[in-house]
């Protein structure tokens, strides 16, 4: 027993002392050795710098990771989320581009490619990503091997490369030599440094001298640690490898931002979605990383670069991951046959033909940039839909829509919809020359006159949308950035961004009369002939629609109607009794007009007639499907609240239990409108079109 526990003193004093009596010979036999002579002092600069990267390694890196993280995992996580983007896919699936970082409704988007200076604080450039849904395996082991393949080991446990530390100053003094000035070597930039330089520093600039390399080389060494902790918090490496496949640098030359994250970058360069790529493609889009694909051709000289540079990942780097990392299996044959025929041609971007069309009927000039650049691409063909959505977005999920929603696929052909818009603008523009003279001055109707001079002429909303009897929106047209289609801005809550129906101001006019002859044909005792009493009628012309008389008389049901009167329309509707009225506005989900100073509410039946309700052009479209659902046969289907949204694409399966849609949005036709109130209903819904009186028609 006493033996061993000598043997075990023995051991304790040799592991105190060894660092004492290492430290001693380097400091006798090298440091202060008179025998090496000037030497001395290079081999004295090294065994400080290695033992500077031993400390800074095994050392520094677990500390900082420990302690940094205490203050910094909330902001991690906020980063991530910032950076989401969300993508758009036509009905047919084909992927349009993502949402403009300018419409996140979060409005904490750096999107200017600068620094902001704000308060003392740096806002960095943001970018936005795609999250993939899985992390392609292949891509992420390329990755490892070029960029980090000690991680978690020995040599990198903390995130901070030992060896990459250590080839610094030879790859300083080789660059300098060749460069003939100072030039900092380059080496150890391990994944959680790589996302560092992405996402809270500016890439590095090609100005950029050596004490700034070196700036920004120890702010890769004092957050690195922290990320790699948080994201491998309980060994779990999941959170890493979505980072490495969402926020790494792929592409450049896109005619705008550069596009971060495999699925974005599989979209633009592949024309496939992440989950689709081959194991050469997963090779090839990890070895873009530090060597990002150049995408819009250029100049002679550029396009040599472009082409260079695109063979140079294919047929080197990301055929030395098929060389290693598959090497002695049978698919390594195929894939290097596929590298060669990837690197046989330019790395042109991949789109649907019909949207490449698209693109170049009704934007020329934009069309290359547009083919590259998601962003730009869905600004063109959906300029006033991704506004919509959006709104949309927040109806269900409020302004953090971002956390939840992965992509959209939306309910209309883009390609369609963007030939309405055109021929839309062009009638628009047809009927502002017709009636110029009678618009209102400081308005037009002709887009291309609008802000345009010293008039500055605005345009009004302008609003064009159909639906199908599922409620999906096939064409959309609208003027403006509000998207009032679905409801007033003022309507919209400033805190949360969901729309509050109690709000809503806008008054829906005319319209709210076919609640009016809903109810009058619900009551069954009523014909397109029956007399309604007028206060103001004419002395002559009762069949037709003389108005604003100061007689009484009895104009016909159907007269009413296609002429708009109130007065005969409101004494029938008030026989008809307030309950029924009210319970039909609010079953249509619109609201009534407030009430006076002394708290008198507007009777429902005057609020119907005059048009004071108020509702979204949304909800109004609602009501005009529920009668012609009624009307078509269709009565006993749901008629939902216009949609622009077939589906969410998640980011996580969860959310599809999160969406806060209102389940009395939809109403059944029959629930409302009675099987023999049909016929007289559709008369009197004609009657504005198609009324006439000795040949004459009249109607509103």
């Amino acid at each position: 027993m006493l033996s061993l526990a000598r043997v075990l003193m023995r051991l304790a004093e040799t592991t105190l002392a060894l660092p004492i009596r290492l430290g001693r010979f380097l400091l006798f036999s090298v440091l202060f050795n008179p025998r090496l002579g000037p030497l001395r002092h290079v081999v004295s600069l090294a065994v400080i710098y290695a033992i500077f990267a031993v400390f800074l390694v095994y050392a520094f890196a677990p500390i900082r990771a420990v302690t940094g993280q205490i203050w910094m995992a909330d902001k991690l996580r906020y980063d991530a989320e910032r950076w989401l983007a969300t993508a758009l896919y036509d009905a047919s699936g084909n992927f349009v581009g993502t949402f403009d970082a300018r419409l996140d409704s979060q409005r904490d988007v750096n999107f200017t490619g600068l620094p902001i200076e704000v308060d003392g604080y740096t806002a960095n450039p943001d970018h936005k990503s795609i999250p993939v849904r899985s992390v392609p395996l292949h891509y992420w082991r390329c990755l490892v091997y070029h960029e980090d393949r000690y991680m978690g080991g020995w040599l990198n446990p903390f995130g901070i490369d030992l060896v990459g530390v250590l080839k610094i100053p030879y790859s300083t003094v080789r660059r300098s030599f060749k460069a003939r000035r100072l030039v900092l070597g380059i080496g150890g930039s391990t994944l959680p440094m790589q996302f560092v330089r992405v996402i809270y520093k500016t890439p590095p600039d090609p100005r950029e001298g050596a004490f700034g390399k070196l700036a920004r080389k120890l702010t890769e060494w004092w957050l690195a640690p922290i990320v790699y902790h948080e994201l491998t918090r309980g060994g779990d490496k999941t959170q890493l490898k979505q980072w490495a496949a969402n926020h790494l640098w792929l592409a450049q030359r896109t005619g705008g931002s550069p596009l971060h994250g495999v699925e974005v970058t599989s979209r633009v360069v592949f024309g496939k979605p992440a989950n689709e790529l081959t194991i050469a493609e997963q090779f090839v889009l990890a070895s873009a990383v530090n060597k990002p694909i150049i995408l819009m051709p250029g100049s002679d000289r550029l396009n040599k670069v472009r082409l260079d540079r695109w063979r140079y990942i294919a047929e080197v780097r990301a055929r030395k991951c098929a060389d290693v990392l598959l090497a002695g299996t049978a698919e390594q044959k195929k894939v290097l046959f596929e590298l060669v025929s990837l690197a046989g041609g330019p790395p042109d971007p991949k789109l649907k033909a019909k949207l490449q069309q698209a693109l170049e009927r009704h934007a020329p000039r934009l069309a290359k940039r547009a083919e590259a650049n998601p962003e730009i691409r869905a600004n063109i063909l959906v300029p006033a839909v991704r506004l919509g959505v959006r709104e949309e977005m927040k109806h269900d999920y409020g302004f953090g829509w971002r956390r939840h929603v992965r992509g959209v696929t939306l309910t209309l052909d883009v390609t369609e919809n963007m030939e309405l818009r055109r021929k839309l603008l062009t009638a628009l523009g047809t009927i502002s020359t017709r009636f110029e003279a009678k618009v209102s001055p400081g308005y037009t109707l002709d887009p291309a006159k609008a802000g345009s001079g010293r008039d500055g002429r605005r345009l009004p909303n302008v609003i064009v949308v159909a639906a199908n009897a599922r409620g999906e929106i096939v064409r959309y047209f609208e003027i403006g950035d509000t998207s009032p289609y679905f409801g007033s801005v003022t309507a919209r809550d400033d805190k949360t961004g969901r729309y509050r129906p109690e709000r809503e101001a806008r008054a829906i006019a005319s319209t709210a009369k076919i609640m009016a002859a809903i109810a009058i044909a619900n009551d069954g005792r009523d014909t397109p002939q029956s007399l309604y009493v007028d206060s103001e009628a004419p002395a002559s012309g009762l069949e037709g629609c003389g108005r604003n008389g100061a007689l009484r008389r009895g104009r016909k049901a159907i007269v009413s109607f296609a002429c708009s009167l109130n007065r005969p329309l409101e004494w029938r509707t008030v026989q008809l009794g307030q309950p029924r009225l009210r319970h039909l506005i609010e079953r249509f989900g619109f609201t009534p007009p407030p009430g006076d100073a002394d708290g008198h509410q507007t009777p429902a039946s005057t609020a119907i007639v005059r048009g004071l309700v108020a509702g979204s052009p949304r909800r109004v479209h609602q009501m005009a499907g529920v009668v012609l659902g009624a009307l078509t046969g269709r009565g006993g289907q749901a008629v939902p609240l216009p949609t622009l949204i077939r589906r969410y694409d998640y980011i996580r399966a969860e959310n599809r239990m999160t969406v806060a849609r209102d389940p009395s949005s939809e109403i059944v036709p029959n629930r409302i409108i009675r099987a023999t109130a049909r016929p007289l209903l559709r008369t009197l819904l004609e009657a504005p079109l198609c009324y006439a009186h000795a040949g004459v028609r009249h109607g509103t």
